[in-house]
């Protein structure tokens, strides 16, 4: 937990980037530890041999001009780290799901049930939805059902598909003119979500330790957002002058939520909350977590 604490501290102070979900790439570290700890030596020389471990395991990683891990690269570029994503020009997919749309429908909902991964959602598609899956040798398998006026899209792990804990990297593309629920339960997993196009209804995200990025629009409706992950950091965006309200349930977390007032512990609100009709509810509960909320 002191570990914890302090890469949180160095993050929100800028000194260092980083992905929760990319410090799987350090895991072979806790197995050196483990044999340290079993060592028939005294607990002084435990303690040097262990940080001698730790300093090591993060140089390496650090010094590597080229890290791919789940999907996405590490780049040190004048010390200072930032996740490089490939575009859609890059992007080689080794699995692909469509379904053409029907125009009478108009509301959709989406399940993922996916491996740990990286994860884009945001390009619109003349199809109900696109998805496709490149890295890794874990497969999917899909589901459309529909009525008169709705679909639901299933996308999950194929029956007795092992989850390794590396999904490759996944791009989702949903049609502009239904209104949509999503709901994502993921592992480990980096995702990026720029929904603003889209009428979202309501989202929902269960992850293990993540990097989460998710912006939406200005729905002529009530909006609502719940992400349940451990360790993680959670960037959300709403439009300017949407009534917004914030509740978290985390611990160790740093805040940064722009243009909200603290109305109890765990509780925040823009101004305009009480009085307005439409409004977006974001609930986040995460292990531990830097959370930041800001309008755009």
């Amino acid at each position: 937990m002191i570990a914890i604490g302090i890469l949180i501290m160095l993050k929100n102070l800028d000194l260092i980037w980083f992905s929760w979900h990319s410090l799987w790439a350090l895991w072979p570290v806790l197995l050196i530890l483990w044999g340290i700890s079993v060592l028939p030596v005294k607990d002084y020389i435990k303690l040097i041999i262990s940080f001698v471990a730790v300093v090591v395991g993060v140089w390496v990683v650090s010094t590597q001009p080229d890290i791919n891990t789940f999907g996405f690269r590490w780049h040190r570029n004048n010390h200072d780290w930032q996740v490089k994503y490939d575009t859609d020009s890059t992007f080689q997919a080794d699995e692909n799901y469509t379904e053409p749309f029907d125009k009478a429908i108009k509301s959709g909902t989406v399940y993922l049930d996916a491996a740990a991964g990286s994860f884009k959602v945001g390009d619109s598609t003349e199809n109900l939805y696109d998805f496709a899956k490149s890295g890794s040798n874990i497969h999917y398998q899909t589901s459309v059902e529909k009525d008169s006026t709705s679909a639901i899209i299933r996308l999950k792990l194929k029956e007795g598909q092992i989850n390794t804990g590396v999904g490759g990297e996944s791009h989702i593309k949903l049609n502009l003119k239904p209104v949509w629920d999503i709901n994502f339960s993921v592992g480990a997993a980096d995702m990026q979500m720029d929904l603003s196009k889209y009428k979202v209804r309501s989202i929902k995200v269960e992850g293990g330790a993540s990097s989460i990025y998710l912006k939406v629009g200005d729905l002529n409706e009530d909006q609502h957002i719940k992400i349940a992950a451990g360790a993680s950091s959670i960037h959300i965006l709403v439009p300017k002058g949407r009534a917004c309200e914030v509740k978290t349930n985390t611990v160790l977390s740093s805040r940064e939520l722009q243009g909200f007032n603290r109305i109890e512990r765990h509780l925040y609100r823009t101004n305009n909350y009480n009085t307005a009709k439409i409004k977006t509810n974001i609930d986040v509960d995460a292990a531990v977590s830097s959370l930041n909320v800001e309008q755009y």
